[in-house]
């Protein structure tokens, strides 16, 4: 796990970003979303800045698990939600190839050894792709969302995503 600096500063990062989600009018899952969203941008900015092999496979060992876990409850429990309603159902087919991009990234990293340049390479391409993402899901899809869900049902879709998710994790860890 990173140390306490590097978790509180992405921590710090992901409070911020699900502040400024609620003033822009977002709710429940779609604040906790954008939180994630951030506070993964955060760590995979500090694993691009180090130089040190052990330090990038501890950053890398809870990127893996946030980004995926992420992703999993994501495709789970709000995208097969939002395909039933005909004004956010382009969003799934959209989300599912950037989804199936950012698997093939992630690979990509797992597959080179952190003492390598190449793995910096590549964790660039994966922060580059989960950048695209994270636009336009906040700017566009989760937007759209929200108009199409309600708030209510947003603030109650929160806890079961985040059940998805701890499920997801337990798997992967």
């Amino acid at each position: 796990m990173a140390n306490v600096f590097e978790t509180t500063a992405a921590k710090v990062a992901g409070k911020t970003a699900a502040v400024e989600a609620r003033i822009k009018g977002l709710k429940g899952v779609f604040t906790k979303l954008a939180e994630q969203h951030h506070m993964v941008g955060v760590l995979l900015t500090q694993a691009a800045g180090t130089t040190d092999p052990a330090k990038r496979r501890e950053l890398w060992s809870e990127i893996r698990v946030e980004l995926m876990s992420h992703e999993q409850a994501e495709l789970l429990e709000i995208y097969p939600l939002l395909e039933t309603y005909s004004t956010t159902s382009d969003i799934t087919l959209r989300h599912g190839d950037q989804a199936t991009e950012l698997e093939a990234l992630i690979r990509e990293v797992d597959l080179i050894a952190a003492e390598s340049d190449a793995w910096r390479s590549a964790l660039a391409r994966l922060n580059a792709k989960v950048k695209e993402h994270v636009d336009q899901e906040e700017k566009d899809f989760f937007p759209r969302a929200q108009a199409a869900l309600g708030d209510e049902a947003t603030k109650q879709l929160e806890p079961t995503f985040l059940r998805a998710q701890e499920m997801a994790k337990s798997r992967l860890a």
